[in-house]
């Protein structure tokens, strides 16, 4: 079963947020967010397949990850939720609320719309999965190798979240990315479908960041005829992160 943590009283009687992380990322994202939510209502937070501490396994389809989520909510016996996705997350998290509409109560996804994107990362990746772990002494090597290919600091550093430092000082990648870069061109796309998600859904984009156009509205409303498309102008791919304020703000109004 996929790791999850829970922030705040899991018995509250109020619905449970579940937030799930993108590409490269980890429940650890959300953690400053999580916190935040105390007294609001409870958090479950998880690391998806083959990624932070969650099992390594073979597949990265969406269908795959939607099963892996719903057997979480199920030992928990958590019949219905507030969910909300970032990225690769927000594609597990619109695939759920499409195939399983009764189980979701509201819906938010972060700088992500319902498309298949070029595969922008395979760069990265292959440098990541060529870096000579065995070779590098120290975190800032790690980051100089990163640098030709990943020019932002910022990025570069969420990216090395992944590198876990074994006792004898070696580096290896916590999250399993042989099998993330292996299927990454079903990552980067979106399964076709044809159901509706009806309830409240609430799309956050950064006004940095390229991966929400104006003309996904469109897109997004024909399978979210209930969504508002809202964005934070001074965040890029990451509002949770980098603008956590602005961002908690908009998450606040809508739950509430």
């Amino acid at each position: 079963m996929l790791n999850y943590r829970w922030f705040g009283e899991s018995d509250s009687g109020v619905t449970p947020l579940v937030v799930l992380h993108g590409l490269l990322g980890s429940l650890d994202n959300w953690q400053t967010f999580a916190r935040g939510q105390a007294g609001k209502r409870p958090v479950l937070a998880l690391d998806l397949r083959n990624h932070g501490d969650s099992p390594h396994v073979e597949g990265m389809s969406y269908q795959q990850m939607v099963s892996d989520v719903l057997a979480v909510l199920d030992a928990l016996g958590m019949p219905t939720c507030d969910l909300m996705g970032h990225s690769m997350g927000g594609k597990v998290a619109m695939s759920l609320a499409l195939q399983h509409t009764e189980r979701i109560q509201r819906l938010l996804v972060v700088d992500i719309a319902p498309k298949a994107y070029p595969p922008r990362h395979q760069a990265l990746l292959q440098a990541m999965v060529s870096m000579p772990l065995a070779s590098l002494s120290s975190r800032k090597q790690a980051d100089e190798w990163l640098s030709t290919t990943v020019k932002h600091p910022f990025e570069r550093g969420f990216l090395l979240k992944n590198l876990g430092r074994k006792s004898d000082g070696s580096f290896y990648w916590q999250c399993n990315l042989p099998e993330i870069a292996r299927h990454y061109l079903k990552i980067s796309g979106f399964p076709a479908n044809m159901a509706s998600y009806p309830a409240p859904s609430l799309f956050i984009r950064g006004g940095q960041s390229d991966y929400v156009a104006d003309e996904d509205l469109a897109l997004i409303r024909q399978a979210f005829p209930a969504a508002e498309l809202i964005s934070i102008e001074t965040a890029g791919h990451l509002p949770h992160v980098q603008t956590p304020a602005e961002f908690t703000a908009l998450v606040d109004a809508f739950l509430n």
